[in-house]
């Protein structure tokens, strides 16, 4: 999809979905004049095949296709060298949040389902547990992703150096970190949350 010819016409462009992004994100991609200071700044440049200029020229053009299918919304640390660089005030770590947030939601393909994976486990451990359960984190993600023997080997050496637990209580606060998950699903129906 990265090197093929792209067609803008009235059918190709989804602008809808980019009133979405500027939405959660609270930033507008109209801004941007594609001077790539964002691009120069960033750290994780070099393992996107879209660097964040060109993220955002994507969805200038609507083709948000082209950036949910790609791994560069996955590989940005949220480090917000890109928003601070930007001399319109384009906040793009917001924008990319919000892609992530948006993929996350259409379940669309994505090269990096495994880290889409790995984000969902993650958060349901911390909202089962209170804490990070690791062994259950890479049982869970093993089985899921269909690669069960990953860690066969990994795993008892970690338990022998006490690196990992193989039973792992609750936090005694479970009920103040569920009222935050609640209150933040609270805030993501009234549209006050991404």
């Amino acid at each position: 999809m990265k090197h093929s010819k792209m067609q803008l016409s009235a059918e190709t462009m989804n602008l809808g979905f980019v009133k979405k992004v500027e939405l959660l994100s609270g930033s507008s991609v109209r801004r941007c004049f594609q001077c790539g200071k964002c691009s120069a700044g960033c750290p994780m440049r070099s393992f996107m095949e879209h660097p964040p200029n060109r993220v955002v020229r994507l969805l200038q053009l609507g083709q948000y296709e082209r950036v949910l299918a790609g791994r560069s919304i996955w590989y940005c640390a949220s480090c917000e060298t890109c928003s601070t660089r930007c001399p319109n005030k384009v906040d793009l770590a917001a924008i990319m949040d919000a892609l992530r947030k948006l993929s996350w939601d259409a379940q669309g393909p994505s090269k990096e389902s495994y880290v889409q994976l790995a984000n969902r486990l993650f958060i349901e451990n911390i909202r089962t547990y209170g804490r990070q359960y690791e062994m259950r984190l890479a049982a869970v993600f093993n089985v899921k992703s269909g690669q069960f023997l990953k860690d066969l080997m990994l795993g008892p050496k970690l338990i022998t150096r006490g690196k990992l637990r193989m039973f792992h209580q609750k936090n005694r606060n479970i009920g103040e970190i569920e009222k935050i998950f609640s209150r933040i699903e609270e805030m993501r129906k009234n549209g006050e949350a991404p």
